[in-house]
């Protein structure tokens, strides 16, 4: 029997989403109402199906990944010659033998899938909070056949290998006596029919993917990497399961903003002017919410210092009150200076030297003299 990793044309580490992917690729190519050999499509479609029936099941698929094909798959029953316990776990043996393993009770309803989506919004509509629409892919019941496969009348016929139970019982040898297990037929996958005129939109499978539009409505002060889950919105339940969630993936990008962002506190620069950081002054500062804010700044500040304006960062997620705003500054040299401008500071590093003369008892001529030898 050939292997069913190699049957779906994936690795054995493939993720479910890479198997279900390579499962619908296959069926789209090989299924009879497209393939020129019908007979060899059927034979085909048959042992795909049955291999996605198992890798597409994580239990199954990692019984199949430490034992290989169960007896009963690919038409053998299994008997008393499997040898033993012919590979089977012991504790589904007797699960099986005292009715208390979930093959014995049948298909189950089940639980859709969880689709993830990635959002990315600016930092200022973090701040603010904003609503904005996402588009997905998802799995729903085909509207033209209404999940029965088929629109003919005919089109779906009842197992014959299950006679419509969409379970078989296979008997294993346990060395001492056989017990009876219940599996899921493998001939239909569960469902106890099949098609044989499939449903010309979702080619018999019942399922169709369609594109989703969802308006999502994200908090104010959301942090970067923050998962929304909004409860339904994915994938629908098999058998009357429920429906899996959405979950937006927020990515925040603080890109052009002007700002950093540290939790709820937020980080600026802000430029001085050689005169404001020498004299002092009262400067502006730019908000992230449009607004502006007065800085006073003291005589003699240097590149680096940091003033905090308390409540001015990002609002607090689900909690109240907001982050700080911490604002660094830094000291604009001149770098061109007509002739009254350099005039005016010669005269101020004149005085700064004479005065410093006068205090440090002649230290700058020493310091002259040590440097050109005088």
């Amino acid at each position: 029997m050939a292997d069913y990793y190699e049957v779906l044309g994936v690795s054995r580490e493939a993720s479910q989403a890479d198997i279900k992917k390579a499962y619908k690729r296959l069926v789209r190519e090989n299924h009879p109402d497209v393939a020129p050999d019908k007979a060899q499509a059927e034979k085909k479609m048959g042992a795909i199906n049955e291999a996605y029936g198992v890798l597409s099941d994580p239990d199954k698929r990692s019984y199949y990944d430490r034992f290989g094909a169960a007896p009963g798959q690919n038409g053998d029953m299994g008997g008393s010659d499997m040898g033993g316990f012919g590979g089977f776990p012991f504790g589904d043996i007797f699960d099986s033998f005292f009715g208390g393993g979930a093959s014995s009770r049948g298909p189950r309803p089940t639980r859709g899938r969880d689709i993830r989506v990635m959002l990315e919004i600016s930092l200022s509509d973090a701040f603010t909070g904003v609503k904005r629409e996402v588009k997905y892919s998802v799995e729903e019941v085909c509207l033209t056949c209404q999940g029965k496969l088929s629109t003919e009348p005919d089109g779906v016929e009842t197992c014959a290998q299950c006679h419509g139970t969409g379970q078989v019982n296979r008997q294993i040898n346990i060395g001492f006596g056989t017990v009876v297990q219940t599996v899921t037929c493998s001939a239909c996958r569960g469902v106890g029919k099949n098609v044989k005129k499939p449903c010309p939109e979702c080619h018999g499978q019942g399922i169709v993917e369609n594109e989703k539009h969802l308006e999502v409505s994200i908090p104010a002060g959301i942090d970067d990497g923050t998962t929304l889950r909004v409860g339904g919105k994915g994938e629908p339940g098999q058998l009357g399961g429920p429906s899996g969630d959405l979950l937006v993936v927020v990515r925040v990008n603080a890109e052009g903003s002007g700002f950093d962002r540290d939790g709820d506190d937020l980080i600026a620069w802000r430029k001085l002017t050689f005169t404001q950081a020498a004299l002092g002054a009262d400067v502006e500062m730019d908000l992230i919410d449009g607004t502006t804010e007065q800085i006073k700044v003291p005589a003699g500040t240097q590149t680096g210092s940091k003033f905090r304006l308390k409540g001015k960062g990002m609002p607090k997620l689900g909690r109240k009150g907001s982050g700080d705003l911490y604002v660094f500054v830094a000291v604009m040299v001149p770098t061109k200076l007509n002739n009254k401008q350099k005039e005016l500071l010669k005269e101020f590093a004149e005085a700064g030297s004479q005065e410093a003369e006068e205090k440090g008892g002649g230290w700058f001529e020493k310091l002259k003299n040590a440097i050109f030898g005088r």
